[in-house]
């Protein structure tokens, strides 16, 4: 994230969605998003946790979470293509 920026939201319409950020000077600048592939822009992705059994020594189970990636908008600013 760009520094000296405050993270305003995330914008989308028009077939696109942009990331919007605000300056100290009040600027405002928006960044491509493209949706997260780790969880398909849902924003969500299956974990495992553990569940507590004294009796039976414990098992797993799956749980929704929030994508690490993306931290829940479903979309991650837009890579730039290397240069050769």
């Amino acid at each position: 994230m760009m520094t000296g920026m405050k993270f305003q939201g995330l914008v989308i319409g028009n077939g696109k969605a942009e990331f919007v950020f605000y300056g100290s000077e009040g600027r405002k600048f928006t960044e491509p998003a493209v949706p997260c592939k780790e969880c398909s822009g849902t924003g969500e992705v299956e974990a495992a946790a553990p569940v507590v059994d004294y009796v039976n020594g414990g098992y797993m189970t799956a749980v929704n979470a929030t994508c690490e990636d993306c931290q829940g908008y479903g979309y991650v600013v837009e890579d730039e293509p290397e240069e050769d």
